[in-house]
């Protein structure tokens, strides 16, 4: 029960990092677009 309980505490551990560094991304971009076009240089 211990040794399975860890398991999945890792994997979703592990799960929920890669969700967080992927909404990071994802909303830094979009900030970087809007600077850019604001200043008018995105296009």
């Amino acid at each position: 029960m211990n040794e399975q309980l860890s398991f999945g505490t890792k994997l979703l551990n592990g799960f929920l990092r890669v969700m967080v560094i992927v909404l990071v991304l994802i909303l830094a971009s979009v900030v970087v677009a809007l600077i850019l076009a604001l200043f008018g240089v995105w296009s």
